[in-house]
């Protein structure tokens, strides 16, 4: 009869794919869709259209399990996240700190008193930033010169020889641009951001930001329309970035570009790595056109794919993966490349700029640095813990995971053993699959 049900299921599912379902993957490979209501006792229940009562499955037959998303509004968005030394991670917000425990408060699973010793780092300014944009989705809204050189297939924008591609995107005032450039022979690509026509009008571009990716280096400048009819449009050099594209094994690079229009300040990162900053001391452009323009001829190969446009709230930094000073020592990381080490003392939530206390041999008496410059931290290693192995792996929905044992499902929690966290109440909203461990 098992078999049965996961046959009827399957085949449901497969004609109203619309209904969000959870998916059950068992050992054998079997899947079957439904809501899964409850996981305890070694059963799975399941709510099936095909039965009156919850369909049972064992529970030692699960390989994985797949929430559907659910209409539970936005998640909470938090500023931090924390990382284990068991390779845990999940975000939250620190709230105090002792010469022992760090408390990290967390909206699904309330507040957790974590030892310092089992803590591998705490990274800041992570909030998720709002996606305008994600794609690219296909080629019939963009808007493409020089006799459609442009191709799309699987997501990927492709070039086989010099020409434009643009489209008019939700550019909002503070934002950021990411996107991969891929290529054959090495790149050169321009990249015009905020112009006001996803076309060039006379040979002009017009107001706007260009990255251009070449060979030996990336520059950002800012691209002013002429003051007179037929004269060239004015370019200004903001960031100037030496890199041998070339040379990159992987030929595909990750350019990111942070910009805040009100203030000027632009931002440019490579493969997540933060390169230079740059200030546009012109009145800034108010287009939301995007513009690719490949600069090869005949017999390029340019691809563009994972685009994305995001709102910025100028107070998150990227994620910032500076190293530990030294593995005896607590470390601390701002976001402009300073790093403190020594022994963090203290936190204080009360004050406006909620400063960490550190002691380092840097100053004679202690630092206090305020919360909103921090980028990572670690704290100073103590002894190996015994493995965390546990029965099941639990992604979130906002990234990271935990590792559980003797779970318990209900409608709106999971109930759970962490081996470093002890009992955990989880908020079913931020589940995205519960995997068997291997």
């Amino acid at each position: 009869m098992l078999r049965l049900f996961i046959s009827s299921s399957l085949l449901f599912a497969t004609g109203l794919g619309a209904v969000a379902n959870d998916r059950i993957t068992l050992k054998n490979k079997d899947l079957f869709f439904g809501k899964v209501i409850a996981l305890k006792d070694g059963l799975i229940e399941v709510s099936t259209p095909h039965s009156d009562t919850p369909l049972q499955v064992l529970n030692k037959d699960l390989l994985h399990l797949n929430f559907a998303d659910a209409d539970t509004g936005e998640l909470e968005k938090n500023p931090q996240e924390l990382s284990l030394k068991n390779g845990d991670s999940f975000p939250g917000e620190v709230i105090a700190l002792s010469e022992t425990h760090l408390t990290f408060q967390t909206w699904f699973a309330g507040a957790l008193e974590i030892p310092r010793a089992q803590i591998e780092s705490v990274l800041f300014g992570v909030t998720p930033q709002p996606t305008l944009y994600r794609g690219p989705k296909g080629i019939d809204s963009w808007t493409q010169s020089n006799e459609n050189k442009w191709k799309f297939t699987n997501g990927v924008l492709r070039s086989s020889g010099d020409g434009f591609i643009g489209k008019k995107l939700p550019i909002p005032e503070n934002f950021i641009f990411s996107t991969t450039v891929a290529w054959t022979n090495g790149p050169n690509m321009k990249i015009h951001l905020c112009t006001d026509e996803e076309s060039p009008n006379d040979k002009t571009t017009g107001n706007g930001y260009l990255i251009y990716v070449n060979t030996s280096e990336i520059q950002v400048q800012r691209v002013m329309a002429p003051k007179t009819p037929g004269s060239k449009d004015v370019y200004k050099t903001l960031i100037t970035h030496t890199a041998k594209l070339r040379d990159l094994p992987s030929k595909q690079v990750q350019v990111e570009l942070r910009v805040n229009r009100k203030s000027g300040s632009l931002q440019l990162y490579l493969d997540g790595r933060k390169l230079e900053q740059g200030i546009d001391p012109f009145e800034p452009p108010t287009g939301s056109c995007l513009l690719f323009e490949d600069m090869r001829l005949e017999g390029s190969d340019t691809r563009i794919r994972d685009l994305h446009i995001q709102e910025w709230d100028t107070t998150t930094q990227r994620l910032q993966l500076e190293p530990r000073a030294a593995d005896n020592t607590d470390t601390l990381s701002v976001g402009d490349g300073d790093r403190f080490s020594g022994e963090i003392l203290s936190f204080d939530p009360e004050k406006p700029e909620k400063p960490f206390t550190i002691k380092t041999a840097l100053s004679p008496a202690p630092i206090a640095i305020p919360q909103e410059d921090c980028a990572v931290m670690y704290f100073a290693k103590g002894q190996d813990h015994p493995p965390s192995k546990g029965q099941y792996q639990l992604d979130l929905r906002t990234g990271g995971g935990l590792t559980l044992s003797g779970i318990q499902l209900g409608k709106e929690k999971l109930i759970a053993s962490h081996p470093w966290l002890g009992q955990l109440e989880i908020d079913r909203r931020i589940m995205s699959s519960i995997s068997k461990s291997k």
